[in-house]
């Protein structure tokens, strides 16, 4: 009967040592133990390995649905209806501040937005910051006399470039002729310069010269503008085709000798004496 006892005792315990070898998971974990693999973690429940959460780069558990920052990117722990654990791009990291899909901000110089590429997020550059005003990249703006253009420099740095001249209200590119009642200009990158003279809806470069009635005329462009000067009388020989006589310069029709004089901004043909 002793004996009979003593295998029942040594037939229960055998049964006891089954039921808790058959709860542990693969690998010999036993239940309730946590372990790390690659991204995730999981904890061995009745034999099964259940996902319990990620991990993120310094190593911490993330609870799944819980979220967590890297340098560039907020990152979701998540449980796919397969069962399996996963991370997702949720956010960006800029500067250190998350910043949702689609959102805009400025950090006082560049202009930047959060986008989605695939499974993927990113931080996109769009453009300039002026006087607290965000600019998209090719957006011109006004200022003083110049026009500028937002581009990005070399460096991948938004700057702001002279693009044009701001005259008398009005906007011109660089290398565009402006026309002014008295002078044109050439738009250049240190603004509207003076190249010539405007006569009767004429332009004339800096020593071209006209006829004006009886007398020759002379665009001169100086520092402070331009101006229309005479320079010379016109003569007419006996078969009336015109001769230019410059100013101090004496000559004879027939029986007279004459003189081309200025005065007043004009020249003249003045009479000096009669020759008998």
């Amino acid at each position: 009967m002793r004996n009979f006892f003593s295998f029942l005792l040594i037939a229960a315990y055998c049964a006891s040592n089954v039921v808790a070898d058959s709860r542990q998971c693969p690998g010999g974990y036993d239940d309730g133990a946590q372990m790390e693999m690659g991204k995730y973690w999981y904890e061995c429940r009745d034999a099964q390995m259940v996902p319990r959460g990620c991990l993120s780069e310094d190593g911490r558990r993330v609870e799944i649905d819980s979220t967590f920052d890297t340098k560039e990117f907020r990152m979701q722990c998540v449980l796919g209806s397969d069962g399996f654990l996963t991370l997702n791009y949720k956010a960006c990291v800029h500067s250190g501040n998350g910043r949702d899909i689609g959102s805009q901000w400025d950090d006082g110089s560049a202009f930047y937005t959060c986008v989605r590429e695939g499974n993927n997020v990113r931080v996109t550059m769009l453009g300039c910051v002026d006087q607290g005003k965000p600019l998209r990249f090719d957006d011109r703006v006004a200022k003083g006399d110049f026009m500028y253009d937002c581009k990005k420099s070399a460096s991948g740095t938004p700057t702001l470039n002279k693009a044009g001249c701001v005259f008398e209200g009005r906007k011109y590119n660089i290398g565009e002729t402006i026309e002014g009642s008295k002078y044109w200009y050439t738009c250049t990158d240190s603004g509207a310069k003076v190249v010539g003279c405007m006569h009767a809806g004429q332009k004339l470069r800096d020593g071209d010269h006209i006829t004006d009635t009886d007398m020759m005329v002379t665009c001169k462009v100086t520092s402070s503008g331009a101006s229309m000067e005479p320079f010379a009388c016109l003569a007419r020989d006996d078969n009336g085709v015109a001769i230019e006589r410059q100013v101090g310069c004496f000559w004879t029709e027939g029986n007279n000798e004459y003189t081309c004089t200025v005065s007043g901004g004009k020249v003249a043909k003045t009479l000096v004496r009669s020759i008998n």
